[in-house]
């Protein structure tokens, strides 16, 4: 398994940057893990969206599916030109009328919606989503494949859910917001503490922190370190093996 990070920044696009966007690639497929606003591009410097084997989304705030609408539009102008494209699995939250009408038409995905406990075998890979605490409904998921377990968080705040994406994962890719005593939206997301600390208690091997701020990054880092001492803080374009340290 590889883990390679598209976008991380929380909220909005900082200068250059990118919000959530992951791309995890196992037993031959590439599997892309939200699609927030900027990552399209960032994601076309190293794979052409035609050759995405799937895509999850987490729930439906932008910086976390954006950039999905682009990718739509982009796939649609190929196959307007000639090519070819099989639609791409999308797994995804129930859509409202109007993200249906835009992202449901001209074959481009083949929608799967997710609930709470849901379990696709996709190929030799398997996917499990679990609900988790936020504004809206979202979702976290755990992968599995080649004997391994990916897990990542979504937007969350501290929840059952929560702990049972990350139980055991070889890998956790969690929310990093902000650092402890900020509490503003302590309900909702996670500070570096807390994603540590439930990474530990989840028994994770590996921590990967994501969506964060990143005038905050070392003071993140090293909050989260104090828990969790192998923690790594996730860098846009950067890959990252999963179950290997």
């Amino acid at each position: 398994m590889k883990l390679t990070v598209f976008g991380n920044n929380a909220t909005c696009p900082e200068a250059d940057g990118a919000c959530s966007c992951y791309l995890l690639q196992t037993k031959g497929k590439r599997i892309l893990l939200d699609m927030g606003n900027g990552s399209a591009a960032k994601l076309q410097k190293h794979l052409p969206l035609t050759q995405l084997d799937a895509i999850i989304i987490s729930h439906l705030h932008f910086d976390h599916f954006g950039d999905l609408f682009c990718a739509k539009y982009a796939l649609e102008t190929k196959r307007a030109y000639g090519e070819n494209l099989k639609p791409i699995p999308l797994f995804i939250p129930a859509l409202p009328q109007w993200a249906s009408e835009e992202l449901c038409t001209n074959d481009v995905f083949q929608i799967h919606t997710i609930k709470n406990g849901a379990a696709y075998d996709f190929d030799e890979v398997h996917f499990t989503f679990f609900a988790v605490k936020h504004l809206i409904e979202s979702y976290g998921v755990r992968i599995s494949a080649e004997g391994k377990t990916f897990a990542y968080s979504g937007d969350t705040g501290v929840c059952e859910g929560l702990y049972k994406v990350a139980s055991g994962a070889d890998a956790f890719l969690c929310e990093s917001t902000f650092c402890a005593g900020e509490t503003a939206e302590e309900s909702h997301h996670l500070s570096a503490h807390t994603a540590a600390q439930t990474a530990k208690d989840a028994g994770v091997k590996q921590l990967f922190m994501t969506h964060y701020h990143s005038e905050q990054s070392q003071a993140l880092l090293q909050e989260a370190r104090q828990v969790f001492p192998d923690a790594v803080l996730t860098q846009i374009e950067s890959a990252y093996a999963v179950g290997e340290k």
